[in-house]
């Protein structure tokens, strides 16, 4: 978990962002139109960072930027999302490759450092700077502002809202577009988080879309980017485009009556109040909030307002109920054979059910949201105690974690993997290899990791272990 920047660390830190820029370089030898993995920061080696210049770069004029901020220091990732968008409306981007999920103080220096070296390799406009971040990496964009000492024009908040300490109103004058997939156990943080902004009367929009706790796709990066188009207009810092008004304008038109056709009402009157605020300058706005209206007045909009809000008290004491229970079991822990017993006072088995039936989208999210927030959790305490060699311990959360995987999830063959660990380390052989044979069912491919890690030392010698390993170099 990050941790809170002490005040003299931030002061340190602050007037080490006074330092004036050299006049900014040409970008040289850098490739355009493509991802540069790894650019090295000149002031420090040790600091690198994943570029994207737009193909029309040149140093003669000045340029939009984005920083991103991946939590697993995958600088590369979020340009992937956010490639396109870049492209098409000119702007750099530069994805850190050291600032990763805490602590506080390597993601400042990774911070200070991309934002230092693009500044002196690059023209950057100083009108348009933007951020975005990916959960622990989304609250760090939120302190971005403060961490170079100077406004900028946008936050992207992605799968996470903002930082402990940044109220709503520290984040003007940037325009805050948070977006987050109505499947991510950050849901009901950022539903939460648009009401704060509204109640604070900051410039900002959320947006839903179909998905799980990850960088946005492709194609809602894109949106996102266009709405911050679309904010650069209204604040007179690019240039007005009429036709590109018109052209997000008819695509998020689309989008809302979408939504709004498919029954998913919440989710399609806030894109129409995001779209009657954004072009009220602009075009006619009347016939947006005549339908808001109308549909806020009918009946299913009632029933679907009542239901979300009983759906959030669930989902409050879902959460309450198992962290109580995986507390329960690190003071105290019951014997492996009670398994199914903590799986049944979890939920598990009523969660999974419901999470399989997609025909009620609301429901199914709720429990693919709350399996979620199991699995991660009780995975991070199994990882931890199987460090510590507390195998029983570890055999239980990693259990738990397992079972709260949904039966598609790419994780399940690392939980499948780490319990086959845990029962190797244990001295339980068969249910170690059934494990590792799982994993290796899932996708879990890495043979060299498989004969070399230290874990499974216990079953490395047994027939079985050797046939996985035959069955490995096959695939």
């Amino acid at each position: 978990m990050m941790r809170k920047l002490s005040a003299p660390l931030l002061f340190i830190l602050f007037i080490s962002s006074f330092l004036a820029f050299p006049k900014p370089g040409s970008g040289q030898g850098l490739e355009k139109g493509k991802i540069v993995d790894r650019v090295v920061c000149g002031r420090d080696s040790s600091q690198s960072y994943a570029l994207f210049l737009p193909s029309e770069y040149t140093p003669e004029k000045k340029w939009p930027i984005l920083y991103a901020l991946d939590p697993g220091a995958r600088g590369k990732v979020p340009l992937e999302h956010f490639q396109a968008a870049a492209e098409k409306y000119n702007y750099i981007v530069a994805g850190s490759n050291n600032a990763r999920n805490g602590p506080w103080e390597p993601v400042v220096r990774a911070i200070q450092a991309v934002w230092y070296d693009t500044n002196i390799r690059f023209s950057i406009n100083s009108k348009r700077i933007y951020v975005t971040g990916f959960s622990g990496g989304s609250r760090a964009a939120s302190l971005f502002p403060q961490i170079i000492n100077r406004p900028i024009t946008g936050i992207i908040g992605c799968g996470a809202g903002l930082a402990v300490g940044i109220e709503p109103e520290k984040i003007a004058p940037a325009f805050y577009h948070g977006v987050v997939g109505i499947e991510d156990f950050n849901y009901l943080e950022m539903t939460m988080l648009d009401r704060k902004f509204d109640s604070h009367e900051v410039s900002h929009r959320i947006l839903v879309f179909d998905g799980e706790h990850a960088w946005p796709p492709e194609d809602v990066c894109s949106r996102v980017i266009e709405w911050m188009e679309l904010m650069g207009m209204k604040r007179q810092i690019r240039p007005t485009d009429e036709d590109l008004i018109k052209e997000i304008y008819e695509e998020e038109l689309a989008k809302a009556q979408e939504l709004e056709a498919s029954g998913q009402l919440l989710r399609a009157v806030s894109d129409y109040e995001a779209l009657a605020s954004a072009f009220k300058d602009w075009l006619a706005k009347e016939d947006i909030e005549t339908r808001i209206h109308q549909i806020r007045q009918g009946k299913e909009y009632q029933r679907l307002v009542k239901d979300e809000s009983k759906r959030n008290e669930k989902e409050i004491l879902h959460n309450r109920n198992f962290r109580r229970i995986l507390d329960r079991i690190e003071k105290n822990p019951p014997p492996l054979w009670e398994l199914n017993k903590l799986f049944i006072e979890l939920d598990l088995y009523d969660l999974l059910d419901k999470a399989g039936k997609k025909k009620n989208i609301n429901e199914s999210s709720l429990a693919v949201r709350v399996l979620f927030s199991i699995e991660m959790n009780a995975s991070r305490k199994g990882g931890t105690y199987l460090q510590k060699g507390d195998q029983e311990r570890a055999i239980l959360f990693l259990q738990i974690a397992t079972k709260a995987s949904l039966p598609d999830s790419p994780r399940l063959k690392y939980r499948f993997y780490n319990l086959a660990c845990a029962y190797a380390r244990h001295n339980s052989k068969k249910k170690a290899l059934r494990n590792l044979k799982l994993a290796v069912e899932n996708g879990f491919y890495d043979v060299a990791h498989i004969k070399q890690d230290e874990d499974l030392e216990s079953i490395r010698n047994t027939k079985d272990f050797q046939k996985i390993i035959e069955s490995l170099k096959e695939k």
